[in-house]
């Protein structure tokens, strides 16, 4: 991902990963004509996957942090189903 794109995502601190693989027998995404459609990303971070429920065993900070990283995962999904850009 080149220009504008880039550059706003660094400013908020959002560095993309490499397209994470499939967790299982599902295709990530599939392009139709000009559009992309991404399917099946979780929150994940080093310690794997990010279970919870909000206001059970989860807190709303924590909330968004795995919302914010599974955006993170489909953002990656996205810029690989472009061919990176």
């Amino acid at each position: 991902m080149t220009g504008r794109i880039e550059a706003r995502l660094a400013e908020l601190g959002v560095n993309l990963p490499d397209a994470p693989a499939p967790a299982a027998n599902y295709v990530p995404f599939v392009q139709v004509g000009d559009l992309v459609f991404v399917s099946g990303q979780i929150s994940q971070d080093a310690n794997g996957l990010i279970k919870g429920r909000l206001g059970a065993d989860m807190d709303a900070a924590a909330g968004a942090t795995a919302a914010r990283r599974c955006g993170i995962s489909l953002l990656a999904q996205a810029r690989a189903a472009c061919g990176g850009d």
